[in-house]
C-alpha cells in the first residue's frame, strides 16, 4: 500500500506538471489571437502550479515518514543558486493574477535582496532543488501576506552555518504556527504543508559532527511584527 500511495502522489505531480505546460501553451495561443490576456487561463495556470508544488512537498513528507527520502547534497555556487532562485520567483510572479494576491498593491510589492558580504564561502553543500523549493514557497507566502515590502537575506551564523532569511511587513504568523501547532487555518491556507516541508528539509541537512539545519519562525519582520522565516543550513 505504501508503494501505491507514493506512486499515486508521483503520478498526480507529473500530471499536474503536464497540465501546467498545456495551460501555458493555451495562454500563448490565446495571446496570439487577442490583445487582452485570459484571466481564466491565468488563474488555472496558477492553481495547477500551486497543486504541483504541494504534491512535491507531500511526496517528500511521505517519503520521510517511511524512511525513503534521500537528499542530493552537492556543492553549489551560492550566487548562481540565488540568481536562479530569484529568476524563478520573477517568472512565477509574471503569471500570477494581481487579484489572487490581494490587488495591484500586493502585485507591486518590492523585494529587497541583502546578500551579506561577510558570507565568504562561494560554494556550499546542500540539496539545491529542495532548498530552492522551500525558499520559493516562503517567498510566495511573504508576497501574499506582506503589505509593501519583502526582504530576502543571506547571512552568516556564528557557528559557521548560513541563514536564508525572508521577512515581510504583514501581520505575522498566528501564535499557533509559532508554537508549532497544526491548525485549521494552516491547513486551509496551505502554510502548514509548506512549513512542515521546510522544517523537514532543513533538519535533513547535517554535518559529520552532528550539526543539523533548522527552521526558525518569528514575528519581527521589518521590526513591525511581520513574519520572519529563516532556514539555516550547517
Amino acid at each position: 500500500m505504501d508503494a501505491l500511495v507514493a506512486a499515486a502522489i508521483h503520478d498526480a505531480k507529473s500530471t499536474l506538471s503536464a497540465l501546467g505546460v498545456w495551460l501555458s501553451e493555451a495562454q500563448r495561443e490565446f495571446a496570439a489571437q487577442s490583445a487582452k490576456p485570459s484571466q481564466a487561463l491565468a488563474r488555472a495556470t496558477a492553481m495547477a502550479d500551486t497543486l504541483s508544488r504541494q504534491m512535491v512537498e507531500l511526496l517528500a513528507l511521505y517519503r520521510a515518514g517511511n524512511g525513503s527520502l534521500r537528499l542530493a547534497v552537492e556543492d553549489h555556487h551560492l550566487r548562481d543558486f540565488l540568481a536562479d532562485l530569484m529568476g524563478e520567483l520573477a517568472a512565477s510572479r509574471s503569471v500570477t493574477l494581481p487579484e489572487e494576491e490581494g490587488g495591484e498593491t500586493r502585485a507591486a510589492i518590492a523585494i529587497h535582496a541583502n546578500i551579506a558580504t561577510t558570507v565568504t564561502a562561494d560554494i556550499w553543500a546542500f540539496d539545491a532543488y529542495l532548498v530552492k523549493f522551500a525558499l520559493l514557497d516562503a517567498l510566495r507566502n511573504a508576497l501574499r501576506h506582506g503589505k509593501r515590502q519583502v526582504r530576502f537575506s543571506l547571512l552568516p551564523e556564528p557557528d559557521g552555518s548560513i541563514r536564508f532569511s525572508i521577512e515581510d511587513d504583514g501581520d505575522g504568523y498566528p501564535d499557533a504556527i509559532l508554537r508549532g501547532e497544526e491548525t485549521t487555518e494552516m491547513r486551509t491556507s496551505g502554510s502548514g504543508l509548506g512549513l512542515s516541508f521546510a522544517r523537514l528539509i532543513a533538519a535533513r541537512h547535517a554535518t559529520t559532527s552532528g550539526r543539523h539545519g533548522r527552521l526558525e519562525l518569528t514575528n519581527d519582520g521589518f521590526d513591525t511584527g511581520g513574519a520572519h522565516f529563516s532556514l539555516i543550513l550547517p
